[in-house]
């Protein structure tokens, strides 16, 4: 259907990504789509981009067939260029929570998610935290091939100087700076925080309770 198919060119600046993070790949039997669309990035900016929406390709690169780890390589790559061009598939918004945000001239970005919502799949929780070591304060449990039986990748113990408050045992952690974690090892997700700079790091996080986002000041 190419009434379905729409191409958005996104303006920005070099080093910066398109705003929005992919899941899916064929390696996980599923086509490229969009996870989430960043409340302050490019692709919200824009607005044509939407959740669920198929990505057939970006800057030129086809990701008909890819794998999931050959998006995010394709994705990353659209840093280097101070534009993106991004053709896709119009798709169906999941069902599952989409979290409404307002943002504010004078205070960081805020995420309410309804009651009917957080009882369907669990709070989704977006929390910046500040890298200052090797990692986030935190260790992880399950992922892809773990003892778990390939449990979703969780926040198994805070550490002493960790970020108590912002982050608890049993947080599912959805994505990394943008990268979604679907699919990966444990040491897969451990290696993507260690490389990240020091700094301030946001993590898409999926939890039982507790309706907030937080930002560390």
């Amino acid at each position: 259907d190419y009434n379905a198919v729409q191409v958005v060119v996104l303006h920005k600046e070099v080093g910066m990504g398109l705003g929005f993070s992919v899941a899916g790949g064929v390696d996980q039997n599923k086509p490229v789509t969009v996870h989430r669309v960043f409340p302050s990035g490019i692709a919200a900016q824009e607005g044509s981009i939407q959740e669920g929406d198929t990505v057939l390709s970006i800057n030129g690169t086809s990701l008909c067939g890819c794998a999931h780890w050959e998006a995010l390589r394709v994705l990353r790559r659209a840093r280097i260029r101070n534009l993106g061009v991004v053709v896709l598939r119009r798709g169906e918004v999941s069902n599952v929570s989409k979290i409404r945000t307002e943002t504010s001239s004078s205070g960081p970005t805020q995420a309410r998610v309804t009651e009917k919502d957080a009882a369907f799949a669990g709070q989704r929780v977006c929390v910046r935290l500040e890298k200052k070591g090797r990692d986030l304060g935190f260790s992880l449990e399950g992922g892809v091939g773990s003892s778990l039986e390939n449990r979703p990748i969780t926040v198994q113990r805070i550490f002493q100087s960790g970020p108590a408050g912002q982050v608890f045992p049993g947080d599912e952690i959805l994505e990394i700076n943008g990268v979604s974690t679907a699919g990966m090892r444990r040491i897969e997700a451990w290696n993507l925080i260690r490389k990240l700079p020091a700094g301030p790091a946001d993590l898409f996080l999926r939890r039982l309770h507790q309706e907030t986002c937080r930002g560390a000041t």
